[in-house]
């Protein structure tokens, strides 16, 4: 029911003006980074139009939000990435994840917790971070991912076509809607 919930809120939040989620003319924020940022294009938390945020508990005085236009300007990667259970590879496309933190003013060592929309929630470390040339896709098989899919963001990494376990898996989090810089 919860995350049922959660997806309409979602919902209606997208549907707003874009003007109403981001500063930008180019569409709906898709992903928000709040926390300890330097570059914010927002301002904190609105109960009423943050609706979603909101019935979460999350809280914040600041964000810079990304529109699917602004992550695409970014220098984009693209990587295939397999996983047990999975029909087959991936090929995914998005900026790294480095250059999105970066044009957020995030700090390198900072610990980011990226959370979907139903709510699931991981938490990445400089070390974690560095392990791998992790990536926000925003695209497979050069289509956008779409929301009751796994986009709008998903964060992944190559794995070369082998197939990763479940719990690295575990760490590729799809339907990011919020980053926060800790």
């Amino acid at each position: 029911m919860i995350r049922i919930a959660s997806v309409l809120a979602l919902t209606a939040m997208l549907m707003l003006p874009a003007t109403a989620r981001a500063q930008d003319a180019d569409g709906p924020a898709l992903i928000t980074v709040t926390g300890k940022i330097g570059t914010p294009n927002r301002g904190g938390l609105d109960p009423f139009m943050d609706a979603y945020f909101n019935f979460q508990q999350k809280d914040f005085g600041k964000a810079r939000t990304f529109t699917f236009a602004e992550l695409k300007a970014l220098p984009q990667r693209t990587v295939t990435a397999n996983a047990e259970g999975w029909p087959g590879p991936v090929m995914a496309t998005g900026p790294l994840l480095k250059d999105v933190m970066s044009a957020a003013g995030v700090n390198e060592d900072a610990t980011v917790a990226f959370t979907a929309i139903d709510g699931y929630t991981v938490e990445l470390d400089k070390a974690a971070r560095a392990e791998q040339p992790w990536i926000l896709a925003i695209e497979a098989g050069r289509k956008p991912l779409p929301l009751g899919g796994r986009g709008p963001a998903w964060l992944l990494h190559a794995t070369g076509g082998a197939a990763v376990p479940s719990d690295e898996e575990a760490r590729w989090v799809w339907s990011i809607i919020l980053v926060e810089a800790k």
